[in-house]
């Protein structure tokens, strides 16, 4: 369900979870996180992510294999991946989709055995790069921090950016436009996983919107999709989450994760499906709306 700005669509993906859509060398792409026992999996034996053609609906190919979480990012002809082992963040890069750099650690957790990383997003502000990540463990249950870069390679935490630490916050995506941060995550609210946006200048101040929640779970729905045999549990969708935006031809596209938010049977995957809402304009009108 979502609220009067985006609209829905009856796009749906099966299986999905954590995706990002990028335009890297004339063709859109999406960047599919694929979990171990996933259906349609190339490699179910293992985590990792695989890149489809968005128009011809074809794999290019797998990629971060026993990693989790991925996130994509495109900076000078270059196509970066961005995963967890819980422990770190980890990066490859590739220039063509077909060979990739190897594994490279470029964030951890202070040598703390505590502290697990989750997702993460990365956007550029015009003279740094900022990556949004959300932390679990010690002090942390979900909280999203910010750490920094010049050169993807090497990051730092910024010291006091965080977002509502008191908060239950996660699976963030980043947005830079017009001298603002805008942090759309899932929020524990009302008995379900809802998606909020809110914007900061400076990472340390904040701004919700007055239109939160973005997108939040229907009373009534439940999920019908990637059943196994002999599987007879109900499922209720109790969630919206793992927001990821794209501006295509002028429209400004949403796919985001439905899902029950239990854990699964080993080999058996998740019981999750992706959908996607949209805005009629570009995402810079769609991302004023969010603060009329």
């Amino acid at each position: 369900m979502t609220n009067n700005i985006l609209q829905d669509t009856d796009v749906t993906c099966d299986y999905l979870t954590e995706t990002t859509t990028l335009f890297f060398r004339g063709r859109w792409v999406r960047l599919e996180t694929v979990r171990i026992g996933q259906g349609d999996s190339l490699h179910p034996e293992i985590p990792h992510a695989q890149i489809r053609d968005l128009d011809e609906d074809r794999i290019l190919c797998t990629c971060m294999h026993g990693f989790w979480l991925q996130h994509a990012f495109v900076w000078k002809d270059w196509f970066y991946v961005f995963g967890t082992d819980y422990y770190g963040i980890w990066m490859i890069k590739s220039f063509d989709l077909h060979e990739w750099s190897a594994p490279e650690k470029v964030f951890d957790s202070e040598k703390s055995d505590v502290i697990h990383y989750q997702n993460n997003a990365i956007v550029y502000n015009g003279s740094e790069f900022v990556m949004a990540l959300d932390l679990l463990g010690g002090p942390y249950f979900f909280t999203i921090c910010f750490a920094s870069s010049r050169d993807l390679s090497e990051w730092h935490y910024i010291p006091g950016a965080m977002y509502k630490p008191h908060f239950y916050t996660s699976c963030p995506h980043l947005v830079w436009c017009d001298g603002w941060y805008h942090l759309f995550h899932v929020r524990n609210h009302e008995n379900g996983y809802h998606t909020f946006a809110a914007r900061s200048r400076d990472l340390l101040v904040w701004e919700d919107s007055p239109h939160n929640p973005l997108l939040s779970p229907a009373e009534d729905e439940r999920i019908m999709r990637n059943r196994w045999p002999g599987d007879t549990d109900e499922y209720r969708a109790i969630n919206r989450s793992d927001l990821n935006l794209f501006e295509r031809d002028g429209v400004t596209y949403a796919n985001f994760h439905v899902g029950d938010q239990r854990g699964y049977p080993p080999g058996k995957g998740p019981v999750v499906h992706i959908r996607q809402s949209y805005y009629p304009g570009p995402m810079k009108e769609f991302l004023e709306k969010l603060y009329s």
